[in-house]
């Protein structure tokens, strides 16, 4: 397996889970932060999974999985623990349309990385189904280095930019200017807001 690592926008994407787990509740949580249309196939639910349908952040269609369920999907998501039926979800896949088989990511085209995310700042790790855990391991050592201070951090990193790319000096300058904020000084809010002020005093 190969996989080229891509953000992608799921914003208006329909995405369907077919089993009702733990593992499809793993999947759920991790999509419903960047999906509003998650959809639930199963007979059963985890009590998290059902405080989710109550709270209205996915929906469910209690009952066996039928090949109709996968229509006007963008992303399927296998994850129940009869072989029999994860082989059926795969057959049935509408060509297209892409499969994450949370058993065995060979069998499928999506694997889900381990994720840190700080405002903007999105990183991830994946081992190609190798090793989620060493995943899990190394995203932790990442939220040490990288800790809640960026959250703020990235969002004054974005906000410098604009300014400065609007600023009436030379592609040089704005360049030494862009490479200055990275400092670590900046990742105190105190230095971003004085930064702030001068940037808008130069306009």
């Amino acid at each position: 397996m190969n996989s080229m690592p891509l953000m992608i926008d799921l914003t208006d994407k329909h995405i369907v889970i077919v089993g009702g787990g733990q593992v499809a509740t793993r999947r759920a949580t991790t999509l419903i932060t960047y999906c509003p249309n998650v959809h639930i196939v199963s007979p059963s639910l985890t009590p998290a999974l059902h405080t989710l349908v109550t709270e209205g952040r996915i929906t469910w269609n209690e009952k066996a999985f039928e090949p109709s369920d996968l229509e006007g999907a963008y992303l399927v998501v296998v994850a129940t623990n009869e072989p029999e039926v994860n082989t059926q979800v795969k057959e049935s896949l509408p060509k297209g349309v892409l499969l994450n088989h949370a058993a065995d990511a060979q069998a499928g085209d999506v694997t889900f990385p381990s994720i840190l995310q700080r405002g903007r700042l999105t990183m991830s790790v994946s081992t190609n189904g190798a090793s989620p855990k060493l995943g899990a391991q190394i995203i932790s050592t990442l939220s040490d280095m990288y800790d809640e201070r960026y959250d703020t951090y990235i969002e004054f990193l974005y906000q410098s930019r604009q300014r400065i790319k609007a600023l009436p000096i030379e592609p040089s300058e704005k360049q030494n200017l862009l490479q200055q904020i990275l400092s670590e000084t900046y990742l105190n809010e105190d230095k971003q807001r004085e930064f702030m002020r001068w940037l808008q005093s130069q306009v």
